[in-house]
């Protein structure tokens, strides 16, 4: 078996929350090692769900991407507007990425960030978790 993945989490909301759960649903193949969220008690919660230690909780993604790189990927799951910044500083650290969608809130800065993701080889991977939902694939039925 492959070894387990780890994971930082930059957004502790929902989207965050929902996405480090697979961790506490399959343990032998990913743990998150750090959480970022200006929100004390969502931070709190998943650093207490995830057992992670107080070094690696922050009150924000630049002081998570300030530290030298001590996970194998990042989801950010910020809100829209502030998915670029992020996704560009932690590709230059060499993270994997799993972006919550939109990508950023312009063409510009999608170029951006797919070219950061590019020029430093890291995975990037954006979130459409709705895509196979049957409503959203009855309107692509009825668009057609």
């Amino acid at each position: 078996m492959s070894r387990k993945i780890t994971v930082l989490v930059i957004g502790a909301g929902n989207r965050g929350k929902n996405y480090s759960s697979y961790a506490l649903c399959y343990p032998d193949r990913m743990k998150v090692v750090g959480v970022a969220d200006p929100r004390e008690l969502v931070r709190q919660k998943l650093q207490d769900a995830h057992q992670i230690p107080v070094e690696n909780v922050f009150n924000d993604w630049i002081a998570a991407a300030e530290r030298e790189k001590f996970a194998d990927a990042v989801i950010i799951a910020t809100p829209d507007r502030l998915h670029k910044a992020p996704a560009v500083a932690f590709a230059q650290k060499r993270y994997h990425i799993l972006l919550e969608k939109p990508m950023a809130v312009t063409a510009e800065d999608c170029i951006e960030v797919v070219r950061a993701c590019e020029s430093n080889h890291v995975i990037l991977a954006v979130c459409h978790v709705l895509r196979y939902h049957p409503v959203t694939q009855k309107i692509k039925v009825m668009c057609s």
